[in-house]
């Protein structure tokens, strides 16, 4: 109730009401009354149908339909003069309150605040037809689109291109043979690299897009030049160098190697290549640190009178192709619990890349591999397909460098669901009249609605909606998962309560005379004998493409009443149930709720429109005979106004 409990019983019976309508539209910063605009009154008539907390967690729309008077096309959009033209146009807001004077006073209860759709204006009869809903109007208009249909966080990651190098160029002389860009800029220089007596290297310019390289010549038979540290390693790291280069001079062969100090005495590592073609050609070696320090590098030849050019010398940490995969290890801020969207690079140059079994997907293996032998891996992995290209990536190197960006699910409470589908939707705050700042002020709205709010306490693993489902759809599958109600009350404020329960009386009819008809009966279509409920998949498509789709499912039924009615079944699918145990006890809870017919009342109210919410608990009287009256108690389930007459469906105690 709206706090009138007290003082409206004793108003409820007193004589001569005059009852009044209101019907208000937001234009500019203010409500602007259309029952006495100009001295005027231009509201002809007006339906409300409530929304609220229904028989089931299937959220209710509040509607209102209204005709307005277009005396001399005030409203009209094309009226050259009017100040009203812009007035009726479809998402204005709408506020609708229902009252009576009392002592020559005006008492109103607003009954439901929401959006306008498409007036409809007519001639010759000069009407406008109005129509919306209450802010639940909002949420069935906003779909979720990827990626803010998934509710997690995200981590940025080195990502391991496709020929294994990790991390930043470590080869960071600039010299003739860096690797960025030889002629910009002009890197015409090999000032760290060390000849013995019989060779000389030198820059050589030529043309692009490679403007200066290594010019090696071998005066005498067993020379060579080499870099003393061309870069530092790790002892037990993984390597690979890339470089290119030809033979100009000669018939021999060339060698290049890679060594380190190793307590004075010069060490190879385990890599040598030959280079033999007089073309420009692409090599690659790998090798490992034996300690930690300087790499050594050497180019040098058997005979003398050759001639080698060599450039774009490249090193970089290397992952074979069982080890490339990214840890969701739980060690962050709010722990994983499984991918759901992943991107090369991030903001604006994101590139998506997609989940699956083909060519290019990404996939997602949960369990750890213990091994010994690859594909050995820990638990929580994500990983590409082989065919995969994936750009080197390098946080803070390289401008533009390709990171791998993990979307992942974190365990969310089914309040902070709601608070950001609130705020996505763009649905008004009612105490500031605009949107929701954030998903927190949405929270905070909705938790300040105590006692009616109660925290269910409810948090999910992986929570996501299919893109295209509007907000609405999203609420109903987390009240589902709760068996929760969410609707607006007649002043805008979000409610996300337990289904109500009979408490204790809040508003009771003291006359008969108050209430003109009382319609009794069962409702059939209720009755469900039997629950089936299909969960989350539980075998997806990132996983291992043999794996048939496998859904959690639970059931429920009762004997007796499938033997009195028949059977009557009720399916939810709704991937938000994720635990079996959680899903059995669903099934049997609503079970449990529905496997006997209900019975309900309609009670038409001449008059006066009492400002009872839907879930309110009522009390009348009804005359059986002359001689016998009972007391009966309900729980609303529906109200609907039709100008100053309403009708309560109550389910009886």
């Amino acid at each position: 109730m709206q706090g009138l409990a007290g003082v409206l019983p004793a108003e409820f019976r007193a004589a001569g009401q005059q009852p009044l309508l209101k019907l208000e539209i937001w234009v500019g910063a203010a409500w602007i009354n259309l029952n006495n605009l100009g001295g005027k009154n231009y509201v002809q008539d007006i339906s409300i149908s409530l929304g609220g907390a229904s028989m089931t967690p299937r959220p209710v729309e509040g509607t209102w339909n209204a005709t307005i008077f277009n005396k001399d096309g005030v409203f009209h959009p094309d009226h050259p003069t009017s100040l009203y033209k812009d007035y009726l146009k479809t998402e204005r807001r709408v506020r609708i309150s229902v009252g009576a004077m009392y002592g020559g006073v005006p008492v109103y209860w607003p009954r439901i605040i929401g959006y306008m759709d498409v007036p409809k204006f007519s001639a010759p009869d000069m009407n406008v037809a109005i129509s919306g809903g209450d802010y639940m109007k909002r949420l069935r208009e906003t779909e979720l689109r990827r990626p803010n249909n998934y509710w997690g966080d995200e981590e940025p990651y080195d990502s391991i291109d496709s020929e294994g190098r990790v991390g930043v160029e470590l080869y960071a002389d600039n010299d003739a043979m860096n690797p960025a860009d030889d002629g910009a800029p002009p890197y015409n220089n090999v000032a760290n690299w060390v000849t013995t007596g019989g060779c000389t290297f030198v820059h050589q310019l030529l043309a692009g897009p490679y403007f200066y390289v290594g010019k090696y010549v071998s005066i005498t038979n067993w020379s060579y030049v080499r870099h003393p540290a061309v870069c530092n390693v790790v002892a037990g790291t993984r390597y690979v160098c890339t470089f290119r280069a030809k033979r100009v001079v000669g018939t021999s062969v060339a060698n290049v190697w890679v060594a380190q100090d190793v307590g004075g005495t010069l060490t190879p590592c385990p890599a040598l290549i030959e280079i033999g073609n007089d073309a420009w050609t692409n090599y690659t070696f790998y090798f490992t640190g034996i300690v930690n320090g300087p790499l050594i590098f050497t180019l040098n030849v058997i005979l003398g009178g050759q001639q080698f050019r060599i450039d774009q010398i490249s090193i970089h940490a290397y992952t074979p192709y069982w080890k490339r995969y990214y840890e969701l290890n739980g060690g962050f801020a709010t722990p994983a619990t499984g991918p759901y969207y992943v991107t090369l690079d991030s903001g604006a140059g994101a590139i998506p890349c997609w989940q699956g079994e083909g060519d290019e997907d990404w996939k997602y293996d949960a369990d750890l591999e213990a091994g010994p032998d690859p594909p050995a891996h820990p638990a929580k992995i994500v990983y590409f397909n082989l065919n995969k290209i994936v750009p080197r990536g390098g946080v803070g190197t390289v401008p533009g460098a390709d990171n791998l960006v993990i979307y992942y699910f974190t365990a969310t409470s089914v309040v902070d669901v709601i608070a950001r589908l609130l705020w996505q939707a763009g649905v008004c705050d009612p105490t500031t009249d605009e949107p929701y700042a954030s998903e927190n002020a949405a929270k905070t709205r909705i938790e300040a609605q105590a006692p009616i709010y109660v925290d269910p306490a409810i948090d999910i693993d992986k929570v996501w909606f299919e893109a295209g489902t509007n907000c609405l759809n999203a609420i109903k599958k987390i009240c589902e998962r709760c068996n929760y109600r969410f609707y607006f009350d007649y002043d805008g404020y979000p409610i996300f309560r337990p289904k109500p329960t009979w408490v204790g009386v809040d508003f009771t009819f003291t006359d008969p005379k108050h209430i003109a008809t009382i319609s009794t009966y069962q409702d059939q279509n209720e009755i469900k004998n039997r629950i089936i409920i299909k969960g989350i998949k539980q075998a997806d498509a990132w996983n291992k493409e043999e794996t048939m789709p496998s859904y959690l499912t639970g059931e429920a039924s009762d004997g007796a009443s499938i033997l009195a009615y028949g059977e009557r079944t009720m399916t939810i699918n709704n991937h938000l149930f994720q635990t079996q145990v959680l899903l059995d006890a669903m099934c049997v809870t609503l079970k449990d709720e529905y496997h006997e017919p209900k019975w309900y009342s309609d009670l038409e109210i001449p008059f006066n429109p009492v400002p009872l919410e839907l879930g309110d608990n009522i009390q009348w009287e009804e005359m059986l005979s002359p001689t016998l009256d009972i007391t009966q108690e309900g729980i609303i389930r529906d109200i609907k106004i039709d100008g100053f007459s309403v009708t309560y469906k109550c389910v009886l105690k």
